[in-house]
C-alpha cells in the first residue's frame, strides 16, 4: 500500500529512451550500453525501470550497487547480464554464480571464495575485475594488476568476463587525468594481450566521459545519471556542446504533491520551527505533505521554491520531517486539487534539479536519489 497518497513521482519512460537512443549514436552500435539501475535507479523506480529498458532492447547490460538488487532483478524476470558494481555478501555468493550474475573482483581472497563457492555448485562464476586507476576507492593497483589478473585466470571455476575501472574526474572540462587512467588500463590490456591473455569486456565510460571522451568507450560505457535525463556537471554539458554538439538530454522525472490545508496568517506571523520567517504582511500559507523524510532537503527551507499553476512560489520555514510551507499569496485563484510541482516542469515554468542542488550545495545525483521510495512513481 502507498503510505503517501498525496504526493507522487511521474517518470517518463519516453525521456530514458531518448536519452539512451542519445548515447546509442554517440557510442556506436559495437560498443554495449550498460544501464545503471543502482539506487532505485537513481530515484526513478529500479524495478519499472530495467523491465521498460528490457523490453525496449535499449541496453545490453544492467549495473547495480550489491548482489540483493541484482537478485531482486532475476526474481522479476530480467534476463539481461546484470554486474553488481560495488559489494556482495560472501553467504550469497552462490545465487550469484546460479542466476548468472557477474561479479566483481578486487582481491585474490574474495577471487579464490567465488571459485570454491561456484566449484561447490558445479558452475563457472562470472567474474570482472576492478583496477583502480585513479579514484583510490576499490581495485587493484595498476602495479599489481597484471600478476593479479593471471592468477585470477588460473582459478578453474571462475571466467573473466571484463575488466574495469572507474574515473575520478571525467565530469572535469579538463581530460588530463581521465586519459591517464584510460592510459593506465589500456597499458594493462596490452600486456595481457602480449601474454594471450583475452578478456571480452574492458570498460570504464560512465556517463560523463561516454559523451566526450572517445578513447574511454571501449566495449562498454555504463550510463546512469545520463539515462534519466541529468548532466554529470556544469563543465561536461560545456564540454558535450562543444565535442557532441546534437546530443540533449531529457529530465525523466517530476515530482509532485498537492497541499493539504490552505491558511492566511496576519502581518508578523511566525512561519515553522526556530520561527525563521516572519511574514511582513497578510500572507495566505499552503501547507505540504513533503518533506525531509521523504527527500526534499531541509536545506531548502526558505530558500526552494515550488511550482503552482505555472507559478513560482517561495518555499519559508524550515522543512519538517513530513510538512513544508509555502508562500502562495501570489496565487489568486488556488484550489486542493492544484498540482504542485516540487521538481520538473510545468507548462514553461521549471524547478531542475540542478536548481535544488545549487540551493542545497549538493549534486543533482542527490537530488532525485534522495526521493524517498515510499513515494509512489507513475510511469508514463
Amino acid at each position: 500500500m502507498d503510505n503517501n497518497q498525496q504526493s507522487w513521482v511521474e517518470i517518463k519512460k519516453s525521456a530514458i529512451k531518448h536519452n539512451l537512443e542519445q548515447f546509442r549514436q554517440v557510442i556506436g552500435p559495437k560498443t554495449k550500453l550498460m544501464a545503471v539501475v543502482k539506487s532505485n535507479a537513481y530515484g526513478h523506480g529500479m524495478l519499472p525501470v530495467a523491465d521498460y529498458c528490457e523490453q525496449k532492447k535499449l541496453v545490453d547490460y544492467f549495473g547495480v550497487v550489491n548482489l540483493h538488487e541484482a537478485l531482486l532483478l532475476r526474481k522479476t524476470g530480467i534476463k539481461l547480464p546484470i554486474l553488481v558494481l560495488s559489494y556482495f555478501d560472501q553467504d550469497i555468493i552462490h545465487l550469484a554464480v546460479q542466476n548468472d550474475i557477474d561479479l566483481p573482483v578486487y582481491d585474490f581472497f574474495m577471487a579464490e571464495l567465488i571459485d570454491e563457492t561456484a566449484r561447490n555448485v558445479n558452475a563457472i562464476a562470472r567474474v570482472h575485475i576492478k583496477i583502480d586507476t585513479g579514484t583510490t576507492r576499490l581495485g587493484i593497483l595498476p602495479s599489481d594488476a597484471f600478476e593479479f589478473v593471471q592468477k585470477v585466470k588460473l582459478l578453474r571455476n571462475v571466467e573473466i568476463i571484463g575488466i574495469f575501472t572507474h574515473f575520478a574526474d571525467s565530469e572535469n572540462y579538463n581530460q588530463n587525468f581521465t586519459n591517464k587512467q584510460i592510459g593506465k588500463l589500456d597499458s594493462l590490456r596490452k600486456k595481457l594481450l602480449k601474454k594471450k591473455i583475452r578478456v571480452p569486456l574492458y570498460h570504464s565510460a560512465c556517463s560523463a566521459a561516454a559523451i566526450v571522451n572517445k578513447k574511454s568507450r571501449m566495449d562498454m560505457v555504463r550510463i546512469g545519471i545520463g539515462m534519466y535525463g541529468l548532466w554529470p556537471s556544469a563543465e561536461n554539458k560545456r564540454l558535450a556542446k562543444k565535442t557532441q554538439p546534437k546530443f540533449h538530454l531529457k529530465p525523466a522525472l517530476t515530482l509532485k504533491t498537492k497541499m493539504i490545508l490552505l491558511k492566511q496568517v496576519a502581518a508578523g506571523t511566525s512561519i515553522g520551527y526556530g520561527c525563521t520567517h516572519k511574514v511582513k504582511k497578510k500572507t495566505k500559507i499552503a501547507v505540504l505533505p513533503v518533506g525531509y523524510s521523504e527527500g526534499y532537503d531541509r536545506s531548502l527551507g526558505n530558500k526552494g521554491q515550488v511550482l503552482i499553476r505555472e507559478k513560482k512560489c517561495k518555499v519559508i520555514g524550515r522543512i519538517c520531517m513530513n510538512l513544508m510551507m509555502v508562500d502562495v499569496t501570489p496565487i489568486k485563484e488556488i484550489s486542493r486539487d492544484d498540482d504542485i510541482v516540487l521538481l520538473g516542469k510545468q507548462g514553461r515554468a521549471e524547478i531542475s534539479a540542478d536548481d535544488l542542488a545549487k540551493i542545497a550545495k549538493t549534486i543533482n545525483y542527490e537530488i532525485v536519489t534522495k526521493i524517498s521510495p515510499l513515494i509512489p512513481r507513475k510511469y508514463f
